[in-house]
């Protein structure tokens, strides 16, 4: 059973991941002492979150917290409104009670109050884990923005563990969020500072159950048709945005493979959104994007490509021939180098290249610094109709897929790897602009290109797989190699007849792909 739609205010938020020793910088930091409106106020803050033994609140997509508030006692209800960009939207619900336990009758919207109602009245209803944070608060006007510039430090504490708190959220009061990440990328440069879309209580309740981060797949984008070509364009790059963000714990935790890649889909799709929109974007914007987006997918890349090596190739002839010790012992080596590669995807997501890279993002978005640019043809079809953009760039792309994909028997791995990119761009280019042709055939149409896209991927694991086992061998010296050697070729032997296998699907999904009707230039 769903919510019904409330509308209360909406806390819009973006925090920010502190190291402890940075704490004294932040709060006296020059830039922050020019932009307060109030003194800095510290003060302790104990929150309490209710649910049941199940999480019955939290499936309904409610969170339910009393915070002691110097001698006040408030309840908040919280409710998902979204995240983009980095910044966490909530639909924020706050009342004050009389003890410090919920109490439902305050709450006036008869739904939320019967759903509250009736899990504060389950035998097993009760506190199921509390924040307690030394809060250090300043009220800030960043050009035309007025903020709470809050730090917190403290813990979680669960019965089933605990975690530290140090974070920086920056809550806008009033005025544009852009405000938020421009404050945020000049702190940025004296300290350091991560974007995280994790509130406190969902790493609270990561504690409770046990449970990691789950991998997050795009959303299918919603279009209005009579968007205009910057509307279309904003909800692509958010979107691929909020995949990277939401698949960046994951991905660091390294516990499920999923994470990594579909944060490097995320990337994948904001490179191609950038590439698809180029000619209406100021290209001393986008170069510099590109660039650090291509060094963030190169180093998922290291790290997927021993994923599907190690999961696709190695383990299935492990499961087949448990006694052979080469086989053994090269899986060994491919292992290590796996773990290596996460090691240095941890690495590449802590440091502050990366953190920089996802603020300039969130700022270049909120601010639409697009706009910064002259008048001129190009710049002024950003605001007219995208559907007719949409048809040219779908076009565009489809008839470059045709014409690489023409001969395709006699093509070499070359050419075949250059037809996977484009059906990888012309799918993310018909995802992203579907919602202005609302016609069942694009559904069809984007699943024969992802079909191609995918036989096509196996055939270039292949070729990855015999790179990947080549620098295996080249480290490896003495009575060691030769066993090694013969073990390398029974796998790439392996790996080579599973991608013959998909060869033979690849001319009946390529002649599929091109009797597909193009979907935009249907009629309205």
């Amino acid at each position: 059973m769903g919510l019904v739609t409330v509308d209360p205010p909406r806390e819009v938020e973006l925090k920010l991941l502190v190291e402890q020793s940075d704490l004294p910088l932040l709060r006296r930091h020059r830039r922050v002492r020019e932009a307060a409106l109030s003194r800095a106020t510290t003060r302790p803050l104990r929150s309490v979150y209710f649910d049941t033994r199940s999480l019955e609140l939290l499936q309904r997509g409610v969170t339910l917290r009393v915070r002691r508030v110097g001698r006040r006692n408030v309840q908040t209800l919280k409710l998902p409104a979204g995240d983009t960009g980095g910044l966490l939207q909530r639909t924020e619900i706050e009342c004050e009670v009389q003890g410090d336990t919920p109490d439902p009758s305050r709450i006036q919207d008869p739904t939320l109050r019967a759903i509250v109602l009736q899990a504060c009245q389950a035998p097993d209803f009760g506190p199921i884990l509390e924040t307690e944070v030394q809060r250090t608060d300043r009220l800030l006007r960043v050009g035309d923005t007025t903020l709470r510039f809050d730090l917190d430090v403290g813990e979680i504490r669960t019965p089933r563990g605990s975690q530290p708190i140090c974070e920086l959220e920056l809550e806008l009061v009033a005025g544009d969020p852009v405000g938020l990440y421009a404050l945020a990328v000049e702190l940025q440069r004296s300290a350091r500072l991560r974007v995280s879309t994790r509130s406190k209580f969902q790493r609270g309740i990561e504690l409770v159950t046990g449970a990691h981060p789950s991998p997050l797949r795009a959303e299918r984008l919603r279009l209005p048709s009579d968007a205009t070509l910057e509307q279309a364009m904003e909800a692509a790059l958010r979107s691929s945005l909020d995949q990277i963000l939401g698949n960046e714990e994951p991905a660091r935790r390294s516990v499920d493979p999923e994470g990594v890649h579909q944060m490097r889909v995320g990337v994948r799709r904001l490179r191609s959104a950038l590439a698809l929109f180029r000619e209406v974007l100021p290209s001393d914007q986008v170069a510099p994007l590109l660039e650090e987006l291509r060094w963030l997918s190169d180093e998922l890349g290291r790290a997927r490509d021993l994923d599907v090596f190690s999961e696709e190739g190695m383990a299935p002839l492990q499961r087949r021939f448990p006694t052979d010790p080469a086989l053994k012992r090269l899986e060994e080596e491919a292992a290590q180098m796996r773990t290596d590669a996460h090691v240095g995807l941890r690495e590449s997501l802590d440091s502050l290249r990366y953190a920089e890279l996802i603020l300039r993002l969130g700022h270049w978005l909120a601010g639409h610094e697009w706009r910064q640019q002259p008048t001129s043809p190009a710049s002024a079809r950003l605001f007219q109709p995208a559907r007719e953009a949409a048809r040219v760039l779908l076009a565009r792309r489809y008839a470059r897929l045709r014409r690489r994909g023409r001969n395709l028997e006699t093509k070499g791995e070359r050419d075949k790897h250059a037809l996977r990119i484009d059906a990888k761009k012309l799918r993310y280019a018909a995802e992203s602009l579907r919602g202005l042709f609302p016609h069942a055939r694009a559904g069809r149409f984007i699943d024969k290109a992802s079909e191609l896209q995918e036989t096509l991927g196996h055939l270039n694991d292949a070729s990855t797989a015999s790179e990947l086992l080549a620098r295996i061998l080249e480290h490896l010296d003495g009575e060691a190699r030769p066993p090694l050697i013969r073990a390398a070729g029974f796998v790439e032997g392996w790996i080579a007849r599973a991608a013959d296998a998909e060869l033979a699907f690849l001319m009946e999904r390529w002649k599929r792909m091109r009797r597909q009707a193009s979907f935009w230039e249907t009629g309205d």
